[in-house]
């Protein structure tokens, strides 16, 4: 059987006629050409396996962002941001602009979770004064 540049190919195995791995004159060698096609088979594997293991982790996320949606909220967002959650509804990643929303906001906070540490924390804080300042008040309406 011949391929389409008039290779002559056995089994997945190119007919090379060259010598296989010749030394050039500076001791360098030359691969033959089923070397070159393991090479490059072996490239393609690896590269499928990373498309494979990308694949699911995006598919983890999104089934991780989108396992407990019980809240709806209203939100306006511009031009630029409709765009890239429609793309993302768009090509099938996900069924709707309401699942990329949801999407989007979860990698957000996760994204943004020191900030979100540090924010509780305040408002942990303000709670604890206004518990003071209520006690304060209520010690001096019954004294």
């Amino acid at each position: 059987m011949q391929d389409r540049d008039g290779e002559v190919v056995y089994e997945g195995q190119i007919a090379d006629n060259r010598a296989p791995e010749t030394e050039s004159g500076e001791g360098a060698k030359i691969p033959s050409l089923n070397d070159l096609a393991a090479s490059v088979k072996d490239v393609a594997q690896r590269t499928g396996e990373v498309i494979n293991k990308a694949t699911e982790s995006i598919g983890k996320a999104i089934d991780s962002a989108l396992a407990a949606r019980d809240h709806v909220v209203m939100v306006r967002v511009n031009d630029e941001s409709l765009r890239k959650i429609e793309a993302l509804a768009e090509s099938g990643i996900f069924k709707s602009r309401s699942e990329a929303a949801a999407f989007l906001i979860a990698e957000g906070v996760k994204a943004q979770s020191a900030l979100f540490k540090r924010i509780e924390e305040k408002i942990d804080q303000i709670e604890r004064l206004r518990s003071e300042l209520k006690t304060i008040v209520d010690e001096k309406s019954a004294g």
